[in-house]
């Protein structure tokens, strides 16, 4: 189960490569906006409510994609009190999916600044270096991607016909190296639909898919994961719908409007 103190970065689910020669997925540079509420709780559950709002952009620019995060979810406890996480992401991968830099910075259960670079070498080990909150190092396991590259390939699964994705993924935003990743691929749910035919418009008028991403400590693979991430994703990058499964509740994460914006001519 997830801990309900931290949340998730919802930008490492959202962005796709289309580097000519690796990739044959074409990204939209996008501006969009989101809305929170509480999907489903249990009787158990210390939240009774959640809302929020959640600004997210990814920019193509020379040599890379730039992605930033940022925005606030409100959750209500079953004690009255409101907590809110206010979360702060941007990062830089090069094309190619070799080089990786984020910045992210929590506001909310004790303010957190984690800052870093990545690099990964074809058919090589990787390396990862945090120099905040404190310099550490970590090796990445041969074959981690990082975020662009993972999802070009797993809309380049879905485009296939498989029904299942996994690898190692490295993103940043804790301070610690791989994670495990298994995508599990679907049908887009009928509330990402219902999205598509609410807004409309060229870059939503696409097709997509539904993506069920676990998490696993790659040291412990065989027992739970260690939090689950459900997005719908259309094939040019744009995300419908994401859902929070924190176990005992689950937080949707809407899109209510998004813009395209104009790829620089390098």
């Amino acid at each position: 189960m997830l801990n309900p103190l931290k949340p998730i970065l919802i930008a490492c689910v959202l962005v796709a490569a289309s580097t000519p020669g690796a990739w044959a997925v074409e990204l939209a540079s996008h501006r969009a906006a989101y809305d929170v509420t509480l999907a489903v709780s249990s009787d158990t559950a210390a939240v009774t409510a959640a809302n929020g709002q959640i600004a997210y952009g990814v920019e193509k620019v020379c040599g890379g994609w730039l992605s930033a995060q940022s925005g606030t979810m409100n959750l209500q406890l079953t004690s009255g009190e409101v907590m809110p996480q206010t979360l702060h992401y941007s990062s830089w991968e090069a094309d190619g999916g070799n080089q990786y830099r984020f910045s992210v910075k929590v506001e909310g259960n004790g303010d957190e600044v984690i800052l870093g670079t990545a690099q990964i070498g074809s058919g090589a080990e990787g390396v990862a270096n945090f120099t905040r909150p404190e310099p550490k190092q970590f090796v990445l396991p041969r074959g981690t991607v990082f975020p662009v590259s993972h999802t070009a390939s797993v809309i380049e699964a879905a485009r296939a016909g498989k029904t299942q994705s996994e690898t190692y993924i490295f993103e940043g935003t804790e301070v610690e190296g791989a994670k495990l990743l298994i995508a599990f691929i679907s049908p887009l749910s009928k509330e990402a639909k219902a999205v598509q035919e609410q807004l409309g418009g060229e870059l939503l008028t696409r097709s997509g898919w539904n993506f069920r991403l676990a998490y696993f400590d790659p040291k412990n693979q065989t027992g739970e994961p260690l939090y689950e991430v459900e997005a719908d994703l259309l094939d040019n990058g744009v995300t419908l719908r994401w859902i929070l499964d924190y176990g005992v509740y689950a937080v949707e994460i809407k899109l209510n409007k998004v813009e395209r914006l104009v790829k620089p001519d390098c």
